[in-house]
């Protein structure tokens, strides 16, 4: 903690005028275990923060000492920005008119690091969080997205930039109807729902960030609305998964190594970029059952999941393969895209009437292989690596085996 006093001033006057800079940790969300450096300035009564744009584990800062106990450039950039902050205190002193903390916050970040128009903004919003180094590279892409819609939104409307603070409820409205007329492949197909929306909680995301320092009063989106129509997650029955696994393939190798992926996943619950990363040191044991240990690159949340049988037997079945013998990596590699595009295939030639992705194996995985038999909704969730159980709720439909399996148990009984 930092103390700056004015001096000559009596004792109440003196309390009023203090200056006190504190430094505090805030958890990212976007990492699990790392940490944000904030700076307090407390100033006549009045309080502001700023970020360092330092991040680092809670082990490395010394809370006491307000310093880091190894990093000796965080220090001299921690330093540096004191130093700051004691000289922006000082030319206001000697401006002779009032100020408190915000102002002498401005003056430290400067006003020309904080585009007030709004596609700068989001430009500079995705740099950082670039070079913070916390965010996925999924991630980054779908804010680009974002930005991206945002430009040719402006455009539509002979915009090129628009002020922030002049972006109304009005102008959400309208870039909320653009959105909803965007077409995005070659076959016609427009944004679903919940893509919208996504787009609109990742701008409100970044006119928050642009309220936590202070470039705002108020974010527009408080007073819209987003509509969630009825969650369907399609997944495949137990039958139509055994159709899946005995479906003759004609001896076509790229086919053979989709429905493996695709099966992997079925019995593990991961997308498709997690089970694309695996390698083979990412098998743990624990409690004497294989399991996989994986940092999930949506979410960046740990877990560990239990390798059930089928799954084993697909690990050992790409023992010799190349991308094992070479990289260690536990499935064959292929592009999303290119998955999906021979699961319709498969889906063909095991007649399944169901627009087969990748994706569907996570349901199967959720609603088939571990609800459909008795898991409880909270392993579920940690099975899934779902943030919060709401979420996992949405697969909790009572499904028609289910619906039977409890009938006859009940027939039993009665």
């Amino acid at each position: 903690m930092l103390h700056l006093n004015q001096p000559n001033v009596s004792d109440e006057t003196f309390s009023l005028k203090t200056l006190t800079v504190n430094c505090y940790l805030r958890p990212l969300k976007s990492g699990v275990g790392h940490y944000r450096l904030y700076i307090q300035i407390l100033f006549n009564r009045t309080k502001s923060e700023l970020s360092t744009g330092i991040s680092c584990k809670k082990g490395d800062w010394n809370a006491k000492k307000e310093q880091f106990n190894k990093n000796t450039i965080h220090n001299q950039r921690l330093a540096v920005i004191r130093e700051k902050i004691l000289r922006a205190k000082n030319k206001l002193d000697e401006s002779s008119k009032s100020y408190d903390a915000r102002d002498i916050k401005k003056l430290v970040v400067g006003s020309k690091q904080s585009p007030s128009k709004l596609v700068s903004y989001v430009e500079e919003y995705i740099c950082k969080k670039k070079n913070l180094g916390h965010t996925s590279v999924a991630s980054l892409k779908l804010y680009r997205k974002t930005g991206s819609y945002i430009k040719d939104f402006l455009i539509s409307i002979d915009q090129k930039e628009v002020l922030m603070k002049s972006f109304s409820l009005s102008a959400i409205s309208a870039w909320d109807d653009y959105l909803k007329g965007v077409v995005w492949n070659d076959k016609g197909d427009q944004l679903g729902v919940t893509t919208i929306n996504k787009h609109h909680t990742r701008l409100k995301t970044i006119f928050n960030d642009a309220i936590k320092r202070e470039y705002l009063e108020r974010n527009p989106y408080n007073n819209f609305r987003l509509s969630f129509p009825p969650a369907n997650r399609e997944y495949l029955t137990r039958e139509e998964l055994e159709r899946i696994k005995e479906v003759n393939l004609n001896r076509n190798e790229t086919l053979d190594k989709v429905r493996d992926i695709f099966l992997f996943s079925c019995y593990t619950g991961l997308r498709f970029g997690d089970a694309m990363a695996l390698k083979m040191e990412d098998i743990k044991t624990i409690n004497g059952e294989p399991h996989i240990r994986v940092d999930q690159i949506k979410t960046g949340a740990r877990r560990e999941i239990p390798l059930l049988n089928p799954a084993k037997d697909i690990v050992s079945k790409y023992t010799w393969s190349g991308e094992r013998t070479v990289y260690q990596k536990i499935l064959p590699t292929l592009t999303n895209q290119r998955v999906n595009q021979y699961l319709k295939v498969i889906a063909d030639l095991a007649s399944i009437n169901k627009r087969l992705s990748h994706h569907i194996a996570r349901h199967t995985c959720a609603t088939t292989i571990l609800l459909d038999n008795n898991v409880p909704l909270e392993v579920v969730s940690h099975w899934l690596g779902h943030m919060s159980i709401k979420t996992t709720q949405i697969y909790a439909k009572i499904s028609h085996s289910n619906l039977k399996k409890q009938s006859d148990i009940l027939n039993k009984l009665i």
